[in-house]
């Protein structure tokens, strides 16, 4: 079942972590002073090739604010369940 709460960050999210990629929300990245000022790190996409990585950056860029809330949201037992996964 699916949160009912889902915004388009979800996809870009679930497919990030299916290819292995560890996505964060850290404080204080923000440039644009987007969702209380918290910004989106990738963590192994410098190992990806330089087109992969530019899309996924524009990607990540064009749903900043909903990646934000997603990976700060607690409610969402599917997501939660994700994060708790063993990184690869």
């Amino acid at each position: 079942m699916m949160y009912a709460e889902a915004g388009p960050g979800r996809p870009l999210y679930l497919e990030l972590r299916a290819s292995r990629l560890k996505v964060l929300v850290e404080d204080g990245l923000s440039r644009a002073g987007g969702v209380l000022d918290y910004g989106i790190v990738v963590v192994g996409l410098h190992s990806r090739s330089v087109a992969y990585a530019s899309s996924v950056k524009r990607r990540i860029q064009d749903n900043e604010e909903d990646l934000v809330r997603l990976l700060l949201d607690t409610k969402d037992p599917d997501l939660v369940a994700i994060r708790n996964e063993v990184d690869w």
